[in-house]
């Protein structure tokens, strides 16, 4: 049990199995294989956001912005499949426009140096506008069969934005683990002053996670576009931004930087997404299933900080 306790995911792990299985005793339907397979494929768009939302952090910043850029690539890839464009060529275009996204944000928060909450709030309403502009506040639709595989195509038994989810989730694992990059974000996010001395490149760092970060929104995009079918550039990806920083602090992530993993982050998601299917199915009012996921965010989080809080005071009396 000790060594369980020391794992940086056994809370959320933990909590996660509970729900399931106060859900399924609540509900027969809900441990059903179909469910379990809804549940999945319902959060890949999170899933994908919420990895580079884990980088941003763990460099301790935020990102405001993810839904707007989500809304602004989606609306751009449909208004390129409305002039003709193969969707291969939307597509990518897409992942352009969230790395373009991406770039603008880094700029101004690692070169300019100015906050990432001001950057942020900023490029969301104006990523916001530019994606509400160009649709003329219409609905973009009537995607072509051929760029809806990139939503809801179906590869060995598999939906199509499982596989690219789960390939991207786990090069992104390696990365942070494994690579001198990712060891360069955890430093920067642990103490920046420190990582700057050490002859880590602070500013370039920081640069890179957000072009990163636009990137896989990019790609998220595309598959929420080519899923959904339609995009309402007003409302699309509107409370993303929120939903991806809280699966990240319920993942064991910290505001404050330095603190979290891609797999926490994954339960995270996942937690959330059991919550709200668990809630729908047995049939609990819509205007409590927020109230609820709201209430266990909560108590996630605070179960994940008396962890870290009695793992920290552990170091502390192995130090004396």
């Amino acid at each position: 049990m000790k060594r369980i306790s020391n794992i940086h995911e056994a809370p959320i792990m933990i909590f996660t199995v509970l729900v399931i299985v106060l859900f399924s005793i609540i509900t027969p339907d809900f441990f059903a294989i179909n469910n379990l397979k809804l549940i999945l494929d319902q959060n890949t768009t999170m899933f994908i956001v919420a990895i580079g939302m884990t980088m941003v952090i763990l460099l301790g910043g935020m990102d405001l912005s993810v839904g707007s850029v989500l809304a602004v690539t989606a609306t751009s890839v449909g208004l390129f499949l409305s002039k003709g464009v193969p969707p291969i060529i939307a597509a990518l275009l897409g992942v352009v426009i969230g790395v373009l996204c991406g770039m603008v944000n880094g700029y101004f928060i690692a070169v300019r140096k100015i906050p990432d909450i001001i950057v942020t709030l900023a490029t969301m309403y104006i990523f916001r506008g530019v994606a509400v502009g160009i649709s003329g506040g219409t609905w973009m639709n009537n995607f072509p069969d051929s760029f809806r595989f990139f939503g809801q195509g179906i590869v060995l038994g598999i939906s199509f934005p499982l596989i690219i989810a789960l390939l991207l989730i786990a090069v992104f694992i390696y990365l942070l683990k494994y690579t001198r990059g990712g060891r360069r974000i955890y430093s920067v996010g642990g103490n920046s002053s420190a990582a700057k001395l050490a002859g880590i490149n602070v500013a370039g760092t920081k640069f890179k996670v957000y072009v990163l970060t636009g990137m896989l929104v990019g790609i998220a995009s595309v598959i929420f576009a080519a899923k959904v079918g339609s995009v309402q550039a007003s409302t699309a990806g509107n409370s993303l931004s929120f939903e991806v920083m809280a699966a990240v602090l319920i993942g064991g992530g910290s505001i404050f930087g330095g603190v979290g993993t891609i797999g926490g982050t994954m339960l995270g998601v996942l937690f959330m997404g059991i919550v709200k299917n668990g809630l729908i199915i047995a049939k609990v009012s819509p205007f409590w299933v927020d109230a609820t996921t709201g209430f266990l965010i909560i108590l996630a989080i605070v179960i994940n900080t008396l962890q870290r809080a009695r793992q920290n005071k552990g170091k502390e009396g192995d130090l004396v």
